[in-house]
């Protein structure tokens, strides 16, 4: 570690050394200067961008910190020829290149001669594009590690994207979307050697590409262009590994591009805890437990009383897990802006989870400790089938349809047993033994149709959806429980039967009319129905004979009508919307068919939002809104659920929707010309009828849980983000501010408890500039959490974690490649026992060979010091929790790709040769 660390220093002190710069301007032949012109410092060997700079409003550039050396200048606008020059740093006389005068149309340079001239790094109105051969990459990199390498583009250890300081949301592969809306999914699959261009740029809505209106609505986009050979070839890998205990990996990608189609094809197969490709509904390839577990093999979390919703700081990957997953994507575009998209995806896993926890629960003189043990297999598999049409019926008509169906299937057989105290006194346990079987259907879709027209009515929206969704579920169970205080033993052996399905109908339109120049009315109308039931079928065991009081058909319906009225003004630089609407809804339960509760309400539901661009960059946006949140069936059943008898709980049939009011405030800074963000952000919520948990606590320490509605909930949150190269150090520095504010309501033996959780971070990330041979990442983080409660104050509690993290890798040349990385994560002890720390330390050791470096040797190795721990760590309500659970601990994997590319040429991008007679 000590030898890693003063390599990095030496690395540093190399880079202060580079103190040499140059400057100059750039012209037309009027002598009008060109803005946001791109000045590189090319590698002569490769044609690879060393350093680079960005013309001012004055047409003057700067390239900064630039070691000695021989360089290929070069220089290039949209719509000029590109301007080259051989050159030695430090020039012979000073640092200026005087007046560059670029020239349209014709090529004639003195010093070289070009073919084939690719400017890397060129900037089109409010569209980067980045020349991928123009940075230097390991041979089997994916575009991830492409990405890395481009100025502006932030990629962080688990994947997540940000240009220009705001987060990447969509990620395109020649324009067209890539099996998923998870950005991830193209980053992380597709191989760099196949990417030609990359293009940023913010993607406007569909709305304001049909009319033209900027309806201040867009989205962060990455279009990857692939290079020709690679559009009509067949290519991808497949990768095999094997360990110690028996510990493996396979998997195969294989694509086929064309200008009018997309295919590709994806799977893996493993017993080392990387899960396939699961994102909410989509699968996704997001890395595995490599960078899931960036925090360290740990997490703390802080429920915020929010009921079952904590706050996360990152979440361990506890069990052992095989897993499996493959997916078809195919995209055919039958010509421009029509395009049809269907994909099927599918994973499952099978996991083994041991896990003992320790918890301390509060009331309001004294407190009990609860022990637990839980030992549970399951099964999990999924199977999903999207679909999508995107069409420009001509230039005033869009319309676009999507549809989805999703099977699964689970099953768990699970063993427990706890046990409660109270002043060391034991005063009851549980021993429960289960097995469950579940089958879920769903299928949903939606159409959106746009029409706009010349005249002042100049948009007419419309758009439906419609979802349904059943679910099969069989629980077998027995329970044991003891009561000490008053010796008693209850045995449970019981069965249950659920089939629960859920139908939803939505619509809406609108229209846009021209009321001036820049005033635009919208009125809009939009309806829906949802219906849910629930019919539970629940006996003992080997018994026909149904448990009535707990055997429900329950039935629950929402009805909504929405009217609104819009106001926007749109300039070129702003844009400010007065919105105000009503909402009327209707929620109706029905129980066994015989009681009926149902309840109408009405509400008020303004909106103000504003958006001003102060320039290229410079963006604040301001928004407050209101919303509705409705109970869900689960939380109305008024039925007890006795799967744990020790903790019983159920829902409120007279349930309220939750009313909130959210203010939202962001600053956006990019400064192209030294790439410095600023993103800040904050935004606070007040919601009325809260939806929070009322629970009774008895003698023998059993426990009801009921739902309620409380008067009041209070959230603050606020993030500070601020990048920036350091040039002179040759790194880039990205400081991280988060503060998160919560104020809730929830009661305790009918006893008020207001909790109060105020939680602060701090983290801040080092990386190289230059990623040729070396690459490094190091960083930190501090978090802060305070938490009050009203109930007792001797409770209140402030939470330290600490955590490091460093990434380093070598790639001497396109042979041999070297990485190793560590976490280190660090959990105050406070009321939780003892102070715990985790290192988890990777190594990969890569060697590529055969023709075109087509074949990988890898070595790689996982926890290598053995200290991986599944720890979990709760501080909620009235309540601390502590989790420990089994882990992938060490191993060691030796693995084989071979990529199947048969168009594996380099390609330098600009392709110069220096004429010596001249």
């Amino acid at each position: 570690m000590k030898k890693i660390l003063i390599a990095i220093l030496i690395a540093c002190s190399t880079f202060a050394l580079a103190q040499n710069s140059i400057t100059g301007k750039l012209l037309n032949k009027k002598g009008e200067p060109l803005i946001y012109a791109t000045a590189v410092l090319l590698n002569p060997s490769d044609s690879t961008m060393q350093y680079y700079g960005i013309s001012n409003e004055d047409g003057q550039f700067m390239i900064k910190n630039i070691n000695a050396g021989e360089y290929i200048f070069q220089s290039g606008f949209l719509g000029y020829e590109s301007f080259f020059k051989k050159v030695s740093v430090p020039l012979e006389n000073g640092n200026n290149m005087g007046i560059i005068v670029m020239k349209e149309k014709e090529l004639m340079l003195d010093e070289v001669e070009v073919s084939a001239a690719r400017i890397p790094l060129l900037i089109k109105k409010d569209t980067v594009e980045y020349i991928a051969d123009a940075f230097k990459t390991k041979p089997d990199a994916s575009a991830e590690d492409l990405l890395k390498k481009m100025p502006g583009v932030e990629v962080d250890r688990a994947g997540n994207i940000k240009a220009q300081g705001e987060s990447v949301r969509r990620v395109l592969v020649d324009g067209k979307e890539f099996f998923s809306n998870d950005p991830t999914v193209a980053t992380k699959n597709l191989p760099a050697d196949a990417i030609d261009k990359v293009q940023v740029y913010n993607k406007k809505s569909d709305e304001t590409e049909l009319t033209g209106i900027d309806d201040g609505s867009y989205s962060k986009t990455i279009n990857m262009i692939l290079k020709e050979g690679k559009k009509s070839a067949y290519f991808g890998d497949v990768t095999f590994g094997y360990g110690n205990d028996d510990r493996y990996q396979g998997g195969a990608k294989l694509y086929r591009f064309t200008r009018k189609y997309q295919l590709a094809a994806l799977g893996m197969l493993n017993n080392i805890n990387k899960f396939g490709f699961s994102f909410q509904d989509y699968l996704d390839f997001q890395g595995g437990l490599q960078s899931i577990m960036s925090s360290g093999g740990g997490s703390v979390q802080f429920d915020i009383n929010s009921g079952d919703v904590p706050i996360n700081f990152g979440q361990a990957i506890n069990g052992l897990v095989t897993s499996g997953a493959v997916g078809l994507n195919y995209t055919h575009e039958a010509r421009r802006n029509n395009r049809f998209n269907i994909s099927y995806m599918g994973n499952g896993s099978n996991k083994k989870l041991i896990e003992d926890s320790y918890s301390q629960n509060y009331l309001n003189e004294t407190y009990f400790t609860q022990n637990s043990d839980l030992n549970e297999d399951s099964k999990n598999r999924k199977h999903a089938i999207n679909m999508g049409w995107r069409n420009r019926i001509d230039s005033t008509q869009n319309l676009n349809i999507f549809a989805g169906l999703n099977i699964s299937t689970a099953d768990a057989d699970q063993f427990s047993f706890s046990e409660s105290f109270e002043n060391d006194i034991l005063m009851n346990s549980l021993d429960s033994r289960s097995n469950s079987a579940s089958n879920n259907f769903s299928t949903s879709g939606s159409a959106t149709y746009l029409k706009s027209s010349k005249g002042n009515f100049k948009l007419f929206k419309l758009q439906a959806s419609a979802s349904y969704k059943k679910n099969l579920s069989e629980t077998e169970w027995m329970n044991i429980t003891n009561f000490f205080s008053t010796p008693s033993q209850i045995t449970e052996n019981r069965f249950r039967d659920d089939e629960n399905s859920i139908k939803k109908f939505n619509a809406s339109s609108s229209g846009t009319i021209k009321l001036s120049s820049l005033l635009y009315l919208i009125p809009s109308v939009s309806a829906g129905i949802e219906e849910e039931s629930l019919d539970r079928e629940l006996s003992e065991n080997n018994s026909n004979e149904l448990i009535d009081e707990l055997s429900p058909e329950f039935n629950t319906q929402n009805k909504f009508i929405k009217g609104g009225l819009s106001f926007n003004r749109n300039t070129k630089k702003s844009q400010i919307s007065i919105e105000t609407a009503l909402q009327s809804m209707q929620l109706k339960n029905t129980l066994n068919a015989a009681s009926t509760v149902k309840k109408d309400y009405t509400y008020f539901l303004p909106r103000l939002s504003w958006q001003y661009e102060f320039s290229s960059g410079k963006r604040l946006s301001i928004d407050y809104r209101t919303t509705t949140n409705l109970p869900s069936a689960g939380q109305l059943l008024p039925i007890s659920n006795t799967l744990n008898p020790i903790i019983i709980s159920k829902g409120n049939r007279n349930l309220k929707p939750e009313y909130s009011h959210n203010l939202f405030l962001t600053w956006l800074y990019f400064d192209r010309f030294s790439s410095t963000s600023i993103f800040a952000n904050a935004n606070a919520s007040y919601t009325t009828d809260k939806i929070n948990l009322k629970r009774t606590i008895y003698e023998d320490l059993s426990q009801e849980i009921n739902l309620i509605n409380v008067d009041e909930d209070y959230r603050a949150n606020a993030n500070f983000d601020f990048s920036t190269p350091i040039r002179k150090l040759g790194l880039n520095f990205k400081i991280s501010l988060k503060e998160s504010w919560n104020r809730g309501k929830t009661y305790v033996n009918d006893i008020e408890n207001i909790n109060t959780n105020f939680s602060h971070a701090i983290s801040i990330n080092l990386d190289n500039r230059k990623k040729e041979k070396w690459d490094f990442l190091v960083g930190g983080k501090l978090q802060i959490t305070d938490s009050k409660y009203s109930i007792q104050e001797d409770l209140n509690k402030s939470y330290l974690n600490l955590s490091g993290f460093m990434d380093l890798s070598y790639t001497p040349n396109d042979k041999w490649y070297f990485s190793f990385s560590a976490d280190i994560t660090r959990y105050d002890k406070q009321s939780f026992g003892d102070v715990v720390s985790i290192p988890l330390l990777r190594s990969e050791i890569s060697h590529y060979f055969l023709k075109n470096k087509r074949g990988v040797i890898s070595i790689e190795t996982f926890d290598l010091l053995d200290k991986n721990k599944g720890l979990e760590r709760i501080s909620s309500m009235n309540y601390l929790l502590e989790k420990r659970s089994n882990v992938m601990g060490r191993y060691v994997l030796l693995t084989f790709k071979y990529r199947l590319n048969k168009f594996d040429k380099k390609s330098n991008g600009i392709t110069i040769s220096v004429d010596k007679r001249r």
